[in-house]
């Protein structure tokens, strides 16, 4: 079934990234703008087709989302094998990084990690089947532009692909809040897949028991934790701040 992504940005780097994806794209008429003219020409390069319609129309496919006069019709979100994330790693020759996320059912805090995860250079990001939000246009809209190249791996038991990862050599570091260690004084120059687990119970058991190592995030007011997106991005930019200026 086909899928609709909207947004200057996610419909730019998608058409990067992945143009062969692409079955038609919608842009305002009259004079574009820099970004939609560079929409317009990778278009032509990759003679994808380009309709001209009024701004009702935009609305009528995509409703009050905010779409900034851009529409693509794409062929169906894919998710990766866990071997192209493997890969991805194994050829960038860095240390691993990677995202597993147990129970992210909000699409808007699907997207933002996804995001977020791009800028800190993660190999991959993994979800289960089942209690996770699917990619969809609402995930790639709040992405902006990272579902482009960030891939995305679905897995039926995140505890077996847990397994998997140990044995190439990747280390498991879960989130919680009644973790004894904090992130700040844990060493993230290793091989890593960070564990994100739902807003309102954490990880599962299964996950939480596969964890090598636990660390949590200080919290000093009255609210007990952060929202999923925002953990994600405090444990990811201390990885780089070790990683890279630490």
């Amino acid at each position: 079934m086909e899928k609709i992504i909207f947004g200057i940005h996610p419909v730019l780097e998608a058409l990067k990234a992945q143009p062969a994806q692409f079955i038609q794209i919608f842009l305002p008429p009259g004079t574009l703008t820099e970004k939609r003219r560079q929409i317009y020409s990778l278009a032509q390069q990759n003679n994808i087709k380009v309709q001209f319609v009024p701004r009702d129309r935009f609305d009528a496919l995509v409703g009050k989302e905010n779409h900034q006069g851009v529409v693509g019709i794409i062929s169906p979100y894919v998710y990766q094998p866990l071997e192209s994330l493997l890969k991805k790693w194994r050829t960038s020759r860095e240390k691993a990084l990677f995202l597993i996320l147990d129970g992210i059912e909000d699409p808007r805090n699907f997207g933002a990690i996804i995001r977020t995860a791009n800028t800190a250079g993660a190999h991959g990001i993994i979800v289960p089947k089942h209690r996770s939000a699917p990619l969809n246009e609402v995930v790639a809209k709040t992405a902006a532009g990272a579902l482009a190249h960030t891939p995305v791996c679905r897995v039926q038991n995140l505890a077996s692909v847990i397994k998997i990862l140990k044995k190439e050599g990747v280390w498991i570091v879960g989130t919680a809040e009644d973790a004894e260690q904090s992130l700040y004084s844990f060493d993230f120059k290793l091989d890593l897949a960070v564990v994100i687990g739902s807003e309102g119970k954490g990880m599962r058991s299964l996950v939480k028991k596969g964890c090598d190592f636990l660390v949590s995030i200080p919290i000093r007011g009255e609210i007990g934790s952060l929202n999923a997106s925002v953990a994600a991005s405090v444990v990811l930019y201390e990885i780089i701040r070790q990683r890279h200026y630490g």
